[in-house]
């Protein structure tokens, strides 16, 4: 039966209900530092409880499932990311690439930062990034000049991005299921929202090693690693990589051929090529290793899910919605622009789906795919806010910056610049989507 108190409440059980489990939330996951996870799947729960379903456990599994497919993708891809790391393929790229362009920062910078992003592409998660090819990255801009906290906030910029480039969107594939959108046909705007701000924003960062002639004198020189990754052959490195991009890039070549196989068993193909062709390592512990740094984002996946199914359950979700598609639309774009971020800096996938849905539905009819293209691209910023900033805090700690403060701080015009890119987006996703095809 529901609770009384919120029977009197009449209209406002929906708001009341919302406020009640966002501040049960926010209690758990900063006062308490409980996990994100399982304080979001309490939260679900203290919202089922007011509106009498004490004991929501139907719902609560179901909406676990809810990113069964993202749960698989994240697992599998770091799986592999982890085997590139341990089995030398990541240090093998790197020294090949600071060979080549390693007296050259300006054609240097942009390939520092797709590798940088690259594991950020394949598993949603800019943590993977940082963790990953940061300190890959650390070694390789080192010589230029840069001081850490300039090569610490680059590394957490890669990461943010590299979560929002395609081929996997976690985050816009939260958004899209709020609404049964297919997540096919987002390469070409997720790569428009995502590459172009990130060359930008590694000349923006490293202008100061640009302008210097003279980096050997510069106060943040640091010679380059030698030998690293010289064990292994660049053919070698490679071969995973490509097995991945070959499962990737087939299906859609040959459609009528070839079945697309599905990211998750993509990636074990390409982890199994990997363990083959690279010497020899210790394979569980790196398996295990791999599931440690996924759990967290697994949890809160789970997490979200149980959220937003009590949501709709209460109505929550669908007084949001309204509240949102009767707003004029200058309101939305700095709405969104100021809450999806915000509300990130707890959770970047709870913003994508506690706001991120909503903001979509208020903007059906402006091409959708755009529209969650420039959503995602906001939401990503979260892991760039405090308490947590979590992208700034590991990419401090691998770039060996002292002050994530001042990491934060170098980090706040690339922000801006790309709340800027995502409103302009949204503002022009109709014309955005006739001029990419989508």
């Amino acid at each position: 039966m529901p609770n009384p108190i919120l029977s009197m409440a009449g209209t406002w059980a929906e708001p009341l209900t919302f406020a009640a489990m966002l501040a049960c939330f926010g209690l758990l996951s900063v006062a308490a530092r409980w996990p994100i996870g399982m304080a979001l799947i309490a939260a679900a729960w203290a919202g089922a409880a007011l509106n009498g379903e004490y004991f929501p456990l139907r719902h609560m599994v179901e909406g676990a499932f809810s990113y069964f497919d993202p749960i698989l993708i994240i697992a599998t891809a770091m799986i592999f990311m982890r085997v590139l790391a341990d089995g030398g393929a990541l240090g093998a790229i790197g020294a090949a690439v600071e060979r080549r362009f390693g007296s050259r920062p300006a054609l240097l910078l942009p390939v520092v930062m797709l590798i940088i992003m690259f594991p950020g592409m394949i598993t949603g998660s800019s943590t993977a990034s940082v963790i990953t090819t940061g300190s890959v990255a650390a070694s390789m801009i080192g010589s230029l000049g840069l001081s850490r906290e300039r090569v610490a906030a680059l590394i957490a910029m890669g990461g943010v991005l590299g979560m929002v480039a395609p081929p996997v969107n976690i985050p816009a594939m939260i958004i899209g299921g709020g609404i049964d959108l297919p997540y096919t046909g987002f390469a070409l705007p997720l790569a428009a929202a995502s590459f172009p701000l990130a060359g930008i924003v590694a000349y923006l960062l490293a202008w100061p090693a640009l302008r210097n002639k003279d980096r050997r004198n510069a106060p943040g020189y640091r010679p380059p690693v030698q030998g690293s990754g010289s064990s292994i052959s660049g053919s070698r490195a490679l071969v995973a990589p490509l097995v991945a991009a070959l499962f990737m890039l087939a299906p859609r070549l040959m459609p009528e051929h070839i079945a697309d196989p599905g990211l998750p068993l993509v990636f074990v193909c390409a982890g199994v090529a990997g363990i083959l062709t690279l010497p020899g390592f210790a394979v569980l512990p790196s398996l295990l290793r791999a599931t440690e740094e996924c759990l967290p984002v697994l949890g809160i996946l789970c997490g979200v899910g149980s959220f937003i199914q009590v949501m709709t359950l209460t109505g929550a979700r669908g007084w949001l919605v309204s509240l949102m598609t009767g707003a004029p639309s200058w309101a939305l774009l700095l709405a969104a622009g100021a809450s999806l971020p915000l509300f990130g800096a707890v959770s970047a996938f709870g913003s994508a789906s506690v706001l991120g849905v909503p903001f979509l539905l208020a903007f059906l009819g402006r091409n959708e795919i755009v529209t969650t293209a420039a959503l995602s691209l906001l939401t990503a910023l979260g892991d760039l806010m405090l308490p947590a900033a979590l992208a700034a805090t590991l990419a401090a700690q691998v770039a060996g910056a002292p002050d994530r403060l001042r990491v934060l701080r170098l980090c706040i015009v690339p922000a801006l610049l790309t709340i800027a890119a995502a409103i302009a987006m949204l503002f022009f996703a109709p014309e955005l989507g006739r001029w990419l095809g989508t």
